[in-house]
């Protein structure tokens, strides 16, 4: 079958190759010239050089039936062509409208595009960043220099981390890097890479990670990297003196024989979000704080970078927070094979 329905279509009006107007019969009851598909429907195909057969006419019918629109992709001998199928809803007749037109690019397409070009230059840029990271840090110094050299260094090392961001956004984890690993070792390791930033606004960090816990399935690099995500979220949006709270259990039905699964959850006493941002913030470049004068710092890349990771380990992130009452960003992990028995 040479036709597949598609979704989530950006659609424009340009590359229209031909219109015809049918009833729920499938019969063309108008058409451009009101002469050139005058033979019947499936000639408005075979003259494109489309296939219709029987699979294609049951779509079509179907599509009709249900009274909706539909995008339809098919294949040419030349190229993949979009079939619009619109209903005519102030039609007393109860017609419809097919557009034969130049196949659009769907909005998944697009976010993919969007994503390989970033990391295709942020991969290139990197190599010159490290060259002059690393000439900065031969340099000796005179003590008038010292605070501009430190000024460029802090400057480079920030566009690094953003460009490793960029870079790890189209690296999903390969099983292979999936190891049975415990949640207070990562959650440990996390904690001392991030420990100065978090000392340096006076926030201190509390862990509440459950007895027991089973461990889960998951690449080390990739999890640290997820709670430095978070946490330096959480740190960033929180005032200083600030408290953060890291904990940790497992979730499953009372004496399932699931093998459940370790929800982690980071919670501030900062900022909050809006109700009406809570779904966007995970989305690529979104930010809360949009305006001109903003307060905060960052390009909308960390959120998207942890949501990215945790569906790379079959798990589900989501936040829970009130403006002006914090955050509590929480997220679930797989447990490692066999678990239930030592949870029983």
């Amino acid at each position: 079958m040479s036709w597949l329905e598609s979704d989530r279509r950006v659609h424009s009006d340009e590359g229209i190759y031909g219109a015809v107007v049918i009833n729920e019969n499938l019969e063309i009851t108008h058409a451009e010239g009101d002469k050139l598909f005058a033979g019947g429907i499936e000639t408005f195909f075979t003259y494109f050089g489309l296939e219709y057969g029987k699979e294609e006419e049951e779509l079509l019918r179907r599509i009709i039936q249900q009274k909706r629109e539909a995008v339809v992709e098919v294949l040419s001998s030349k190229e993949t062509l979009n079939l619009i199928v619109l209903p005519l809803e102030s039609d007393a007749e109860n017609r419809w409208l097919l557009l034969l037109k130049r196949r659009d690019v769907t909005l998944n397409e697009l976010e993919e595009i969007k994503h390989n070009i970033l990391a295709n230059i942020s991969h290139e840029l990197l190599t010159p960043i490290t060259i002059a990271k690393a000439s900065l840090e031969i340099i000796d110094p005179t003590p008038e220099e010292e605070e501009i050299l430190s000024t460029a260094m802090n400057a480079i090392v920030r566009l690094e981390k953003l460009l490793r961001d960029l870079v790890r956004m189209r690296q999903a984890p390969e099983e292979s890097t999936k190891k049975p690993l415990r949640v207070d070792d990562v959650v440990r390791q996390a904690l001392g890479i991030l420990h100065k930033t978090a000392d340096g606004r006076g926030i201190q960090i509390k862990t509440r990670i459950e007895d027991n816990l089973p461990e889960i399935i998951g690449d080390r690099d990739a999890l640290v990297h997820l709670l430095l995500l978070l946490l330096n979220n959480a740190i960033k949006f929180s005032p200083e003196g600030g408290v953060i709270t890291i904990s940790a259990g497992w979730i499953a039905e009372e004496r399932s024989l699931s093998r459940g699964k370790v929800q982690i959850c980071i919670e501030d006493r900062g900022i909050g979000v809006p109700p009406e941002e809570q779904e966007r913030i995970f989305d690529l470049f979104y930010q809360i704080d949009r305006g001109p004068s903003r307060r905060y710092g960052g390009v909308g890349l960390g959120l998207f970078l942890a949501r990215s990771i945790v569906t790379g380990h079959g798990g589900r992130i989501w936040v829970e927070s009130a403006p002006g009452e914090g955050s509590r960003f929480c997220f679930t992990l797989p447990t490692s094979p066999g678990i239930e028995k030592r949870r029983l």
